[in-house]
């Protein structure tokens, strides 16, 4: 992944970097806004890395898998909530028990 990518959605990506480095101060991670050059002087402060040592760990955990779209399983939950109003009320025959043809309980 691109840096770039990172800046652009860093609000995004926050979670991933407390993940990776937990060391560092979320409140102080969100006001660097994505800036790579502040980022790397945070991690050498909080975590008594030089600023190369610090360049190779941003550097690693850009080549990391990290999720596509970060921000997507958020609106997946927004998404199945909304989804609940198309679900029509009643029973839900999920829950109900199996029947066999006669409609007597079946045995399972």
């Amino acid at each position: 992944m691109l840096w770039s990518e990172v800046s652009a959605n860093w609000s995004a990506y926050q979670r991933s970097v407390k993940a990776r480095w937990p060391g560092v101060d979320l409140d102080t991670i969100d006001g660097l806004d994505g800036d790579r050059a502040a980022f790397n002087a945070h991690l050498g402060k909080a975590l008594g890395l030089t600023p190369r040592e610090a360049d190779e760990q941003i550097d690693e955990w850009l080549r990391a898998p990290l999720p596509l779209d970060p921000a997507s399983s958020v609106r997946d939950i927004a998404a199945l909530s909304e989804s609940r109003a198309e679900i029509p009320g009643g029973a839900n025959d999920m829950a109900a028990p199996a029947r066999g043809r006669t409609g007597a309980l079946a045995d399972n």
